[in-house]
């Protein structure tokens, strides 16, 4: 994952956003009997900065939290001295260590070639399976823009979206609001970003957390894409956006002009 804030972003730009009242996600979560939830991204560290808050917030209330990483993002680059080790050794022990922080004792990585996803079929087949096997209450992941507009992120959404039409789990897409969404998603995509519905608002200790876990990944330099370090983002950005998926709606997305 990728954020490209402007040299002029800093902590004042999130602190003056005046968002909107939206739902209280909580509301929403509690009305779930099947507490079973699988949080999916393509990449390790797109959970922890995408839904490091939401994961918490659903182990606190009692369910059953799988994360599944499709990748060792092994052609992400490296910004650390790796002593040796491969770019897989590096992520998948980074993912483990913010899981971790999460206190997620439930969490998967498997292999797939990062960046091979859309022309790629394999994962596909083993996430079919995996899904229907496991019977989730709830699925999380990027909606149809990928927020970066990287293809596996529009791949993964893509195919859960038709997974949802077959099976009986809610799915839930991360989104941004206002100034947020202004500089975390790419101009590229940004007309088809999903509008939030529900608003996560995280304690300072979900918080804490969340952001411990993000920068956990060492090796993706996320400091340098934020402009500032986690322990400032712990008092600043404590919100996260979701959007229910409806299932009989259609959802238009592009595969945009993509470097790897």
């Amino acid at each position: 994952m990728r954020w490209n804030l402007p040299a002029t972003a800093g902590p004042q730009l999130i602190i003056r956003e005046n968002y909107l009242r939206m739902n209280n996600i909580d509301i929403y979560l509690d009305s779930f009997k099947n507490k079973k939830a699988l949080v999916i991204f393509p990449h390790p560290d797109d959970e922890s900065v995408m839904a490091g808050g939401l994961i918490q917030r659903l182990i606190n209330k009692g369910f059953l939290v799988t994360v599944l990483s499709l990748t060792e993002g092994e052609s992400g680059k490296i910004h650390i001295n790796g002593r040796g080790r491969s770019v897989r050794e590096i992520r998948s022990a980074e993912f483990a260590k913010a899981m971790a922080i999460l206190r997620v004792t439930d969490w998967v990585m498997w292999n797939f070639e990062d960046g091979k996803m859309r022309v790629k079929q394999d994962w596909r087949k083993r996430l079919r399976s995996f899904i229907k096997q496991m019977n989730f209450g709830l699925v999380v992941s990027y909606d149809l823009s990928g927020v970066s507009g990287h293809p596996d992120h529009i791949s993964l959404s893509s195919e859960l979206l038709g997974l949802s039409k077959q099976n009986k789990f809610a799915l839930l897409w991360v989104s941004f609001l206002g100034h947020m969404r202004e500089v975390v998603v790419s101009k590229k995509v940004q007309v088809y970003l999903v509008e939030p519905e529900y608003e996560l608002n995280l304690s300072f200790t979900e918080s804490f957390r969340k952001w411990r876990a993000s920068f956990s990944h060492k090796s993706q330099a996320l400091q340098g894409f934020l402009r500032y370090p986690w322990w400032i983002l712990v008092f600043v950005a404590r919100r996260e956006w979701y959007a229910i998926v409806i299932k009989s709606k259609r959802y238009k997305f592009i595969y945009p002009e993509f470097k790897i």
